[in-house]
């Protein structure tokens, strides 16, 4: 959101969220009249723990964004939430405050995996392409698909997620590859059905952002014999070397 160490000082801030509910709530049991001196002093000792990792990692969070991290307007409702489980898995144990917070998290981790199978753009999506007489020939990584060369335009289809900044662990990332490579309106190959639009992984949600993208390139326009690369960086498919288009 502006400054370096953005996702870990927003996970650390909402970590300390979660000890000040913790803490809050064991306040809150040494008010009840029928907290025992021995309950009363374990919870004071909780307090005591749970303040300690509570300033421990707003410290860190303030450090790693130079204090920054106080500005992001779209923090405050996640903190307002955490600081509530963190609440309840105290002040009601029994009850099913731990149950919550044991599924919250694991909603949160199932997104976040579900999001991560997107490969990164620490480098570009590449994708090979050769005409070679009467076949088309695809390549990536390991993978090779050869198809039919009739000579009409080929479409290339991209998908970029990008999860929404305040979101845990993989907010403000960006994903994506190409998914598909069509001609004439057919389908030649999708490069992975779980990617595939039709499928409708990972739909737009206030959670997640999706881009489409797509690069037309004339069979004609493509060297004889010479390989080219189809490439997409999450904002854009291009051709390397540069062809006429």
């Amino acid at each position: 959101m502006g400054f370096e160490h953005f996702g870990l000082s927003r996970d650390l801030l909402y970590m300390s969220s979660l000890f000040l509910g913790g803490i809050a709530a064991a306040f809150l049991v040494t008010l009840r009249k029928s907290c025992t001196l021995r309950r009363k002093s374990l919870m004071i000792t909780v307090m005591l723990l749970l303040g300690s990792l509570c300033i421990a990692a707003v410290a860190a969070s303030v450090i790693l964004s130079g204090g920054l991290i106080f500005s992001v307007s779209l923090l405050y409702p996640f903190l307002a939430l955490f600081f509530i489980l963190g609440g309840l898995a105290l002040y009601f144990p029994r009850a099913g405050g731990c149950t919550i917070i044991f599924f919250a998290g694991i909603f949160i981790v199932y997104l976040c995996f579900s999001f991560l199978i997107y490969p990164g753009f620490k480098e570009p999506e590449r994708l090979l392409v050769r005409s070679s007489g009467a076949e088309l020939i695809f390549r990536r990584g390991t993978d090779t698909w050869e198809v039919e060369n009739d000579q009409k335009m080929i479409k290339f289809e991209a998908v970029s997620i990008t999860a929404y900044p305040a979101y845990p662990l993989i907010g403000g990332e960006r994903r994506g590859l190409i998914t598909r490579v069509m001609q004439n309106d057919n389908e030649l190959f999708a490069l992975t059905g779980t990617f595939h639009r039709s499928s409708g992984h990972l739909k737009k949600t206030w959670i997640f952002s999706r881009e489409e993208f797509s690069l037309d390139i004339p069979v004609g326009a493509l060297p004889p014999g010479v390989s080219i690369s189809v490439l997409f960086n999450g904002s854009r498919l291009y051709v390397d070397p540069p062809i006429q288009l």
